[in-house]
C-alpha cells in the first residue's frame, strides 16, 4: 500500500468512529440527566460511574473535532498550487459543500425542535415559546445562546447565560468555524509560507493556554483558537506536500503515552489544572488515533466501509435532533430502571442506536431522493 493510499484510507476510516464519538460527547449522562415522564434517573453517581462517563464522553471522543479540522486543513490545500484563483474556486465549491448543508441542517433542527413543542405530543410541550425576529433568527443559526434565539423559555426558568456560541443544530458549530477558516485560508497560506512550522507551533501554544488561562467556561475565542491551530496544522503538511499520516506514524509509541494522560484527564475532571491535562491529551490523542488506524489498515486488520464513511456527515448533522428521543425508546425497549447498570446500558446503547437510525435514513434518502441527500451532505 502506497503512502497516498494509506493516507486516503485512514481519512475515510476515521470519519465514522470519530462521528460516533461525538454522539457520546453529546449524550453525557453526567452533564445531562436522563429524564423520562418527569422522573430523573441515574442521580446516584459513585466515582467509578463518573469516571466511565467522563472517559467515554469528555476524554476519548474529544479528539474528533480537532482531527476533523486537521483533515479539512490538509484536504483544502492538498494537490494544488494555492493562489487567488484557486481560492475563489474553492470558495464556490465550499458554498455547496459547507454553507448549503449548514443552513439546511439548522433549518431541519428548527423544524424538529418546533415539532417537539406541539402540545399533547411531548411532555415538555408548552415550556418554550417561539419568537421570530431577524436578530433572533441570526442568533438561532449562528450563536444560539440561551433565550437569544427564536425558542424562548419562560422568564422564571433557570437559564444559563454565556458559554460556547453554538448554532441551534449544535454540531454545526464545526462547519461554521470551518467556513471561517476557509475564508481566512489565504492568511493561513501566507503565514505558513513565511513562517513554516513556527506559526503552527505558535497557534498550538495559543490553543493550549487560551482556554485554561483566559476563558475556562468557553467562548468564541476558545473555539476559534482550536479551529485556527488544527486547520493550520493539517494545512502545513499539504502546503509542504507531505502526508500527515506518514508524519504522525513516526511517533509509533504515542498511544502508550496517550493512555495514562487520558485516564488522568478523566480522573481530574473539575479540578483547576484539569484543562492543561485535557489539552495535552487532545494533542496526543489526534496523533495516536492516526497511528493506530493507519497501522490496522496497513496490516489488513480493518477495512474501510464505504457506507459508514459516506454517511458520517449525515449522522453528525442529524444525531442531536433525535438522540434524546431515541434514548427514551432504548429505555423502554430494554426495560431499564433507576440503577447504575441500567444507566450504563442506556449510555452505551443510545449513541449506537442513534447512529444506526441515522445511517438507515441516509441509505434510504440516498436511494430514493438522491438530490435531497446531495444537498444535505454537500455531495459527500
Amino acid at each position: 500500500m502506497t503512502h497516498d493510499e494509506l493516507q486516503s484510507k485512514t481519512i475515510s476510516y476515521l470519519r465514522f468512529p470519530l462521528t460516533l464519538g461525538i454522539i457520546f460527547i453529546h449524550f453525557d449522562l453526567i452533564e445531562h440527566v436522563f429524564t423520562y415522564h418527569g422522573v430523573q434517573y441515574g442521580l446516584d453517581r459513585p466515582l467509578w460511574y463518573v469516571f466511565i462517563i467522563n472517559f467515554f464522553s469528555e476524554v476519548l471522543p474529544q479528539i474528533g473535532v480537532p482531527l476533523f479540522f486537521i483533515i479539512s486543513g490538509y484536504l483544502f490545500f492538498h494537490g494544488v498550487d494555492f493562489n487567488g484563483n484557486v481560492w475563489q474556486q474553492k470558495l464556490r465549491k465550499r458554498a455547496r459543500t459547507l454553507l448549503v448543508p449548514y443552513l439546511l441542517w439548522n433549518l431541519v433542527a428548527i423544524l424538529i425542535h418546533a415539532f417537539y413543542l406541539i402540545p399533547g405530543l411531548f411532555p415538555n410541550a408548552g415550556q418554550e415559546q417561539i419568537c421570530i425576529t431577524p436578530l433572533r433568527l441570526f442568533h438561532t443559526f449562528f450563536a444560539n445562546f440561551p433565550n437569544q434565539g427564536i425558542f424562548v423559555m419562560p422568564a422564571d426558568s433557570a437559564v444559563t447565560v454565556g458559554g460556547f456560541p453554538y448554532p441551534v443544530n449544535l454540531p454545526m458549530w464545526y462547519v461554521r468555524d470551518l467556513m471561517v477558516m476557509v475564508l481566512l485560508s489565504p492568511v493561513v497560506f501566507w503565514l505558513i509560507q513565511r513562517l513554516g512550522k513556527y506559526i503552527v507551533i505558535l497557534l498550538g501554544i495559543v490553543y493550549f493556554f487560551y482556554h485554561p488561562l483566559f476563558e475556562p467556561d468557553g467562548s468564541w475565542g476558545v473555539l476559534m483558537s482550536q479551529a485556527a491551530f488544527f486547520f493550520s496544522w493539517g494545512a502545513y503538511y499539504a502546503i509542504r506536500k507531505e502526508g500527515f499520516v506518514e508524519r504522525f506514524r513516526r511517533c509509533p509509541y504515542m498511544p502508550l503515552l496517550y493512555l495514562p494522560v487520558a485516564m488522568a484527564d478523566a480522573l481530574t475532571r473539575g479540578a483547576g489544572y484539569n484543562l492543561y491535562i485535557h489539552q495535552a491529551g487532545v494533542l496526543l490523542g489526534v496523533v495516536s488515533a492516526v497511528v493506530i488506524v493507519a497501522g490496522l489498515l496497513e496490516k489488513g486488520r480493518v477495512h474501510v466501509n464505504a457506507t459508514l464513511a459516506g454517511s458520517s456527515f449525515f449522522v453528525y448533522a442529524l444525531h442531536t435532533s433525535i438522540m434524546f428521543e431515541v434514548s427514551k425508546v432504548v429505555f423502554i425497549l430494554f426495560r431499564l430502571s433507576d440503577n447504575l447498570w441500567s444507566m450504563l446500558i442506556l449510555y452505551f446503547a443510545t449513541p449506537v442506536f442513534t447512529a444506526a437510525i441515522c445511517v438507515v435514513l441516509y441509505i434510504l434518502l440516498k436511494r430514493y431522493i438522491p438530490s435531497l441527500c446531495n444537498l444535505l451532505t454537500g455531495g459527500r
